[in-house]
């Protein structure tokens, strides 16, 4: 009977009027309104302080993949209404090892002062059992240092030092280790990040993508760290290096740098991407002809849309093996009125502007070109 009582108590906050309707059968006592069970209704219905915190916390966040919800946690109205969780006294249920999960914070970065909110995410065992087991918490670099209680699910704890936070779970026996929490202090600025040469939007496989960070803060800036999904980036302090790879072939390659000051605040910054082409990877093999024959619009809109270059798209091109030696290619946009705009340094071709984009070379039978155009554009290999 004791343990009924204690998982009805556990329960009844959590799944309301049916709960209640359970909890008088298990109880087998009648729900009414007669003094001598008010009082002991009270002491039934009643839970402990941070069960009230739990439940408090689980009406601002139902979802861990909830972003917008995660970051309005973190708003000055939503800071106010939380309190810091305390132990329950109530003894620990046994551990059965059935429930197990993942844990992080629900508001992202904090500043110091703030009180950040830890939640368990089940992945194993049921609802009950969860309700059930036993959760022991501990934390570094908090103003607590452990917390415990049987369904101690979600907790609030204040942080006063910047820094890098870090919790760990032992929840029905299962230790979880939760995603570290970042504690800023005095703020970092990234103004910028992006390629150290301004003009490279491409580059070849086999070369080196360099991007610069400019940032600022109060506080000295003590270290920058470059990552990329793409590959490793080499660097330690406002420049990364990252060497193109042919599989990076018409992909936008990017870096991200995290910047630290002596307040242990970091922030991080997806830099500007670069397009990578394979010069072995052709995508378009120009045709042999005369374009001024396609000036016209109409005239254009029969070829298959295979035949043009995108616009600011970066492809590898081909001049077509039976060219002359020495040929000359010719461009133009594929709308009539872009006529100015591609005239007006629109094509790069191979890393060098053209100027004039009805005559320029020369080219050579079979090799291959990295080009880019402003507007869509159509070019021909002259036959003279």
């Amino acid at each position: 009977m004791t343990i009924l009582y204690a998982m009805t108590k556990k329960i009844l906050p959590k799944i309301g009027f049916f709960g209640v309707f359970l909890g008088c059968l298990i109880s087998f006592s009648a729900c009414g309104s007669d003094s001598s069970s008010s009082a002991d209704d009270g002491e039934f219905f009643s839970s402990d302080s941070q069960m009230n915190d739990s439940a408090a916390s689980k009406g601002e966040k139902n979802d861990a993949s909830s972003g917008s919800q995660a970051a309005s946690s973190n708003s000055p109205s939503k800071q106010e209404a939380k309190t810091e969780t305390v132990s329950s006294k109530e003894a620990l249920m046994p551990e059965s090892k059935k429930v197990n999960g993942t844990c992080a914070t629900t508001t992202g970065k904090i500043g110091k002062g703030e009180l950040a909110t830890w939640k368990f995410y089940r992945n194993d065992g049921s609802v009950i059992e969860q309700i059930m087991a036993p959760f022991k918490w501990s934390f570094t670099g908090g103003n607590t240092e452990t917390l415990q209680g049987n369904g101690l699910d979600e907790v609030n704890v204040r942080y006063e030092n910047a820094g890098t936070a870090t919790a760990t779970l032992i929840v029905d026996g299962n230790e979880v280790k939760c995603d570290p929490l970042q504690v800023q202090g005095i703020p970092i600025t990234i103004k910028s990040c992006g390629p150290t040469d301004p003009k490279m939007t491409s580059i070849k496989a086999g070369q080196a993508i360099s991007w610069t960070v400019e940032a600022e803060s109060e506080s000295k800036i003590t270290g920058y760290s470059w990552s990329s999904e793409f590959g490793t980036v080499s660097g330690n302090g406002t420049s990364g290096t990252l060497t193109a790879t042919a599989d990076m072939h018409k992909k936008s390659v990017t870096a991200t740098v995290s910047v630290t000051n002596s307040d242990k605040t970091t922030e991080t910054y997806t830099c500007e991407g670069v397009t990578v082409l394979d010069p072995e990877a052709v995508d378009l093999v120009l045709m042999i002809g005369d374009v001024n024959e396609y000036n016209p619009d109409d005239k254009k809109a029969t070829l298959p849309e295979t035949a043009f270059i995108p616009a600011q798209t970066p492809i590898t091109i081909q001049i077509p093996s039976n060219a002359i030696q020495n040929c000359h290619v010719a461009c133009i946009p594929k709308i009539g009125s872009d006529s100015q705009t591609l005239q007006n340094g629109g094509l790069v071709w191979d890393g060098t502007v053209i100027d004039n984009v009805g005559y320029f070379g020369p080219c050579a039978p079979g090799k291959k070109y990295s080009v880019e155009a402003n507007v869509t554009t159509f070019c021909m290999v002259k036959t003279d």
